[in-house]
């Protein structure tokens, strides 16, 4: 497991990532051109429907950690806080 201080890393990291515009206009622009291919597929073209499927969910999942690493550095943020209150 890692320790608080890492953790906190980590998080603060993970937030200048998301916070970062250039990152930004990537996850959108991907989302944007998956969502679009994924409507312009024909009825018959379940492949490469389910492949632009799983490319617009791993955008949407690689977000959620981050966000998630992010949460995580706030909250052993707020404990290392809360001990060092209380020493």
């Amino acid at each position: 497991m890692m320790d608080k201080e890492t953790i906190i890393r980590e998080g603060k990291r993970a937030q200048q990532l998301l916070d970062d515009p250039l990152l930004k206009t990537a996850f959108n622009d991907l989302l944007e051109i998956y969502r679009q291919e994924i409507f312009n597929t024909s009825f018959a073209d379940d492949d490469k429907r389910r492949n632009l499927w799983v490319a617009f969910n791993m955008v949407e999942k690689i977000q959620g950690h981050l966000l998630s690493v992010m949460s995580s550095g706030k909250l052993a943020q707020v404990d290392l806080e809360n001990l060092n209150k209380r020493s």
